[in-house]
């Protein structure tokens, strides 16, 4: 069994209540602990519930906190999924900012993806798939650009606004606004060198 899959889906409504009962006290436990202090023995304390009971569906923390982040990257993909490029640059980063510090168990979630190269991978995993999206959206527009390198291309942008998001959330506000804004000013730079043909649409 891969170690980020979780032993079974719930199926009675009983359980289905047990399973999310679990995930919500799973995120209160993380902004508390981090990565290094959860685990599965504190959470079912935490839960209220034995630990053979939180087995029954998860084979071990990083389960717990892989399905936690599978189901705040579909959201962070939803983000995306109505402005495309114009909500990835400028305003957008820094409204994706803003929500991940608003939602709970965001920041929590995204430094234990940080902690530990499995979740990492699903970081990457997903930042491909946007990579992907963005770039068919600019391939669309202008057929001269060659699909590979421009998912490279934005994969790099998108690799890198990550790494300095990740950075700012033990910032003072006044340093991580500051950083931010570097980051959309080289983002833009260089998405304007990298597509000239596209200037227009991304400055």
């Amino acid at each position: 069994m891969n170690e980020l899959e979780i032993r079974r889906r719930p199926v009675q409504a009983r359980s289905a209540k047990t399973f999310d009962h679990i995930l919500d006290t799973a995120i209160v436990v993380l902004e508390e602990t981090g990565w290094d202090g959860f685990s599965t023995n504190l959470l079912a304390a935490r839960a209220g519930i034995g630990i053979q009971t939180l087995y029954r569906y998860f084979p071990n923390k990083l389960s717990v906190v892989a399905t936690l982040a599978r189901r705040l990257i579909s959201e962070w993909d939803s983000w995306f999924a109505v402005g495309g490029m114009n909500d990835f640059r400028g305003a957008g980063l820094e409204r994706f900012v803003d929500r991940l510090k608003n939602q709970p168990g965001g920041v929590a979630i995204r430094q234990a993806m940080a902690a530990s190269p499995a979740l990492r991978a699903l970081d990457r995993e997903d930042n491909r798939r946007l990579a992907l999206q963005f770039a068919g959206a600019l391939v669309s527009r202008d057929e001269q650009l060659n699909l590979d390198d421009t998912v490279l291309a934005m994969l790099v942008t998108i690799e890198a606004a990550v790494a300095v998001v990740d950075l700012t959330f033990d910032l003072p506000t006044a340093e991580a606004d500051k950083l931010i804004g570097l980051c959309i000013e080289m983002q833009n730079a260089f998405l304007v060198n990298r597509f000239p043909n596209l200037a227009k649409e991304l400055s």
